[in-house]
Order: structure tokens, then C-alpha cells, then sequence
């Protein structure tokens, strides 16, 4: 049980990275105010960071490069109607890793301080869900 919660979480996770806009094609909501509710993890990983426009731009362009593969993943997951494979969580977690870092690398070093603490935040959370669900 515990390892379906776990492989549940991870999957989550691995969906909220990209929102039903990311995958419309339409800009993704950025910043403290046009943050939405529902943002994923892009969301909130962003959360209290205001964007320029060319950093929009840019987190847009990692986005759409990742795109491809985690929908990849997710449909083999939908597929045989079960939670990922360990296989395809490690990947779902590099892919989010990597792409966390690209969009880490657009910010200024102040972005960069606030992003680190919505990842250490978010971090958190999954942990004491994990914890919650044992």
C-alpha cells in the first residue's frame, strides 16, 4: 500500500509539472498575481517570483521541450492502469529535475533564493504526505 501512495505522489507530481495550458499551448500564468490555483508544480515552484517577459518566455520555451517527454511517460502509466513502474518514476523524477533546474538557471540570483525555498517548501510536504500515508 505504501508503495502505491508513493508511486501515486510521484506520478502527481511528475502531471503537475505541465498544466492543461502548458499542453493547449497558451502561456502559463507566472508570478505572485497571475499565479492560478491549480498551477502544478511550475506554479508552484514560481509562486511569489515575478517574471519578465523574456523569462516568461524562456520558462515557456523549457516547458514545451519537456513536454513531450513526461506526456510520453504518462500515457505508458495510463496505460496499464496502474502507477508508474520504478523505472518510469525515476524518469519522470529526472525529467522533472533537469527541467527544475533549466528554469532555475533563467532566474536572478533573488528568483533564484525564492525558488529554492518553494522547492525545499514543496519538498516538505510530499515528504510528510509520505510520512501521512505509511
Amino acid at each position: 500500500m505504501k508503495v502505491i501512495h508513493i508511486a501515486a505522489l510521484a506520478f502527481a507530481l511528475c502531471a503537475g509539472i505541465t498544466s492543461v495550458a502548458a499542453a493547449q499551448g497558451q502561456p502559463e500564468p507566472q508570478g505572485q498575481g497571475e499565479m492560478r490555483r491549480g498551477g502544478g508544480m511550475g506554479g508552484m515552484l514560481l509562486k511569489d517570483i515575478t517574471l519578465t517577459d523574456a523569462q516568461k518566455d524562456q520558462i515557456k520555451t523549457i516547458r514545451e521541450k519537456y513536454l513531450p517527454q513526461q506526456m510520453e511517460l504518462r500515457k505508458a502509466a495510463q496505460a496499464t492502469g496502474t502507477a508508474p513502474d520504478e523505472a518510469n518514476r525515476t524518469k519522470m523524477m529526472d525529467l522533472q529535475g533537469k527541467q527544475a533546474a533549466e528554469i532555475r538557471a533563467v532566474l536572478t540570483a533573488d528568483q533564484q533564493k525564492v525558488f529554492d525555498a518553494n522547492l525545499k517548501e514543496m519538498r516538505d510536504r510530499m515528504e510528510a504526505r509520505r510520512k501521512g500515508s505509511s
